[in-house]
């Protein structure tokens, strides 16, 4: 593929100008169903693009060191290929598949990771100057990183994690392992990228901005279990970033306490998303097609989704995963020490991690179901659908949905065989409510 030296700036302009716009419309026609916080959500986000847009004009570097406080505690302005591959769907997703075709690059992986490459290599995205790799999250993105770095001669540092979740097990000899690792990364960032130096007090600093966002949105898990529930299902979905990744952090955690007062509004008031009442609450895991609006959908029949089971997120908010500055036996962890914890997702560690946080959320929000997206080329999480639907079915009695799709490529979508068969798993799942609720 040629590779283009161009600033890297056409998704970045495109994002600013849709920020934009969405603030503007919140401004001038307030919807009531939609929280009016999201005007902060969108200045978050136009102000981080501005952000890297200004480091790619000024040469500031723009990297990725594990997560957006040891990326901006190394003087780098985040870098956030897979997140902005998400969002990369309908037209923009057609040509970029059309680019992996003609170029031979796989296309049978993570729709995200494939997209990743021809995004950045044609310019669209900029080429950060610094990235890591580690299989913490998954291996496809892995892959895909360093598909990047082997294409455009991007500097690099691989971090391996422990299969087995130090994490979750409080383990001394895990957690020093990747520490270790992150102290040569430090030092390999400070000597090969220009202008980054560690700045410790910074990442305290971030965490505990991370850390606060995170209690409020603890507090925000308790309100998704009231009956109706009081998001929407696209809220549910909603990939969070955090504050640590923004250009002002403080911003992102008044965004989440307002947030949460708008919540707290809709549950006194009986709000529902589901309409004309909430007969049905279910599980979305994994990823969706983000090509359509399936969450409307089943909200039209009465279906909510109190929330989406994705990567480590529900751990943090449910409190069953340690954040920064909770307890560690025996001591306090060190700046380093709490980065390399959170690197250790229940994702991508041992199945039965992710197999325990689908049947704590489905208890903590009384869930009647689970519909699990089976997205092509995710070996994380494909081969533990079906372990996932028998262990829901004998421990909960409740039914799961395991239905294939791609998150991007829309050309395969079977419209009205995915709909067909929501309806259908719908059905079922009133019909096992039915039955638990006249069960003795």
């Amino acid at each position: 593929m040629k590779v283009q030296e161009n600033a890297g700036l056409i998704y970045i302009k495109h994002e600013i100008a849709t920020c934009e716009r969405r603030i503007k419309r919140i401004k001038e026609n307030p919807d009531p169903s939609k929280p009016q916080s999201n005007i902060l959500l969108y200045e978050m986000e136009r102000d981080f693009r501005i952000e890297q847009r200004e480091a790619c004009k000024t040469g500031k570097p723009v990297g990725i060191a594990s997560m957006g406080g040891l990326t901006r505690a190394m003087g780098m302005v985040p870098w956030d290929a897979i997140m902005s591959a998400d969002r990369t769907h309908g037209k923009a997703a057609t040509q970029y598949f059309e680019t992996i075709r003609k170029e031979g690059i796989p296309e049978h992986t993570c729709d995200r990771c494939s997209i990743l490459i021809p995004m950045v290599q044609q310019g669209d995205f900029p080429k950060p100057q610094f990235t890591f790799m580690s299989n913490f999250e998954c291996i496809p993105v892995l892959f895909a990183h360093a598909a990047l770095c082997h294409t455009m001669d991007i500097p690099s540092f691989n971090i391996d994690i422990p299969i087995k979740s130090f994490k979750m097990d409080n383990d001394e000899e895990g957690l020093a392992y990747v520490v270790e690792q992150l102290r040569e990364m430090v030092a390999y960032i400070e000597k090969t990228v220009p202008g980054t130096k560690y700045n410790e007090e910074l990442l305290v600093e971030l965490q505990e901005y991370d850390r606060q966002f995170l209690l409020e949105f603890r507090k925000l898990w308790k309100l998704k279990a009231t009956i109706p529930c009081p998001l929407s299902g696209r809220e549910s979905f909603r990939e969070i970033r955090l504050p640590s990744m923004y250009p002002d952090p403080a911003k992102a955690v008044d965004y989440m306490r307002l947030y949460l007062k708008e919540i707290e509004e809709r549950v006194e008031k009986g709000f529902s998303a589901a309409q004309p009442e909430e007969k049905l609450r279910l599980l979305w895991s994994v990823a969706g097609p983000f090509y359509d609006d399936p969450f409307s959908w089943l909200e039209q029949r009465g279906v909510s989704i109190p929330a989406a089971e994705m990567t480590v997120y529900n751990g943090w908010f449910s409190g069953r995963e340690a954040m920064w500055g909770d307890p560690w036996p025996g001591r306090k962890l060190t700046p380093l020490e709490e980065e390399a914890r959170q690197m250790d997702f229940v994702w991508g560690r041992e199945g039965h991690y992710w197999v325990d946080t689908h049947l704590h959320s489905c208890r903590d929000l009384h869930l009647d179901g689970i519909i699990y997206f089976q997205q092509w080329g995710c070996p994380t999480s494909n081969s533990l659908g079906k372990v996932i639907a028998d262990t829901a079915e004998k421990e909960l009695g409740i039914p799961t949905l395991l239905i294939e799709g791609r998150m991007l490529e829309s050309s395969m979508f079977d419209k009205k065989d995915f709909y067909g068969r929501l309806e259908e798993f719908t059905e079922i799942c009133a019909a096992k409510k039915a039955n638990r609720q006249t069960s003795p």
